[in-house]
């Protein structure tokens, strides 16, 4: 029942009425949209990256990219979302994942952790695990996520 719900709200969408109403479904179901809302058009939502080392020249990814896109944080197949790559966050024996670096994004005390710049130019804080560093900004709403990524093997 709900697959199906699903394959119409996505072909309501497709004819243009997305929305973000919602509808009670059967008794004992939680309640789900009725119709899926719609993306953002490609580039609606800056590309955020981050960039660390000595004057911020290094780029070890994109953070809010598709897994799918090479400069990804999240392609375990590219360079940027590998544990072999010496400048990527996943590699806890690099400069930006380790735990004892001081432009480590893993590091509770960092000094210098990674900044995150969206594709404008735009600086939107630091990435790191300490949330007492007076510029971490937007680097909050990755700390979650960052926290996990720190702990993994």
């Amino acid at each position: 029942m709900r697959f199906r719900a699903a394959l119409l709200a996505v072909g309501v969408c497709l004819l243009g009425g997305c929305g973000a109403t919602w509808r009670m479904p059967q008794p004992g179901l939680a309640p789900y949209p009725a119709t899926i809302p719609q993306a953002p058009l490609p580039g609606a939502q800056p590309k955020m990256m981050i960039f660390g080392g000595e004057d911020h020249k290094t780029y070890p990814g994109c953070l809010n990219c598709s897994e799918f896109a090479e400069d990804s944080v999240s392609n375990k197949f590219g360079p940027h979302g590998s544990s072999y790559t010496q400048d990527s966050i996943f590699n806890h024996f690099g400069a930006y994942g380790s735990m004892y670096s001081s432009t480590g994004a893993c590091n509770r005390f960092a000094s210098d952790p990674p900044v995150i710049v969206d594709n404008a130019g735009r600086y939107y804080g630091r990435l790191t695990l300490n949330p007492y560093h007076p510029e971490i900004g937007e680097g909050k709403r990755f700390m979650a996520w960052l926290a996990a990524t720190c702990q993994s093997p």
